[in-house]
C-alpha cells in the first residue's frame, strides 16, 4: 500500500503493540475504550488502556490476586508518611 506523502528511506510510525493482538482484537479494543469513554468520561484514555490489557491479558483469580495486594500492601507513600511520624 503506497501513501501518498510517503518518503523514501523513511517509515511511517506503528503503533505498538506489546500484548500483539491481532487486527480484529484491536478494533475490540478499540470500540471496548470508546465504550469506556463514554461510560466513564473522567478516566483518563491512558488509565482505561490500562485497565483493558489487564482484564484481557489476565484470569479472573490473577485480578483478584492483584486487587487483594493492591488493599493489604501500603504504598511507599503512606510508609514514608508512618515513618515521618513517629
Amino acid at each position: 500500500m503506497s501513501f501518498p506523502l510517503e518518503v523514501p528511506g523513511l517509515e511511517r510510525k506503528k503503533h505498538e503493540n506489546p500484548f500483539n493482538y491481532t487486527d480484529d482484537q484491536l478494533q475490540e479494543k478499540q470500540l471496548a475504550l470508546k465504550t469506556m469513554k463514554e461510560l466513564y468520561p473522567d478516566v483518563p484514555t491512558f488509565y482505561a488502556d490500562l485497565v483493558y490489557d489487564l482484564c484481557k491479558n489476565n484470569t479472573p483469580e490473577e485480578i483478584e490476586t492483584i486487587k487483594e495486594k493492591i488493599n493489604n500492601t501500603p504504598s511507599k507513600y503512606v510508609i514514608s508518611e508512618i515513618n515521618n511520624l513517629k
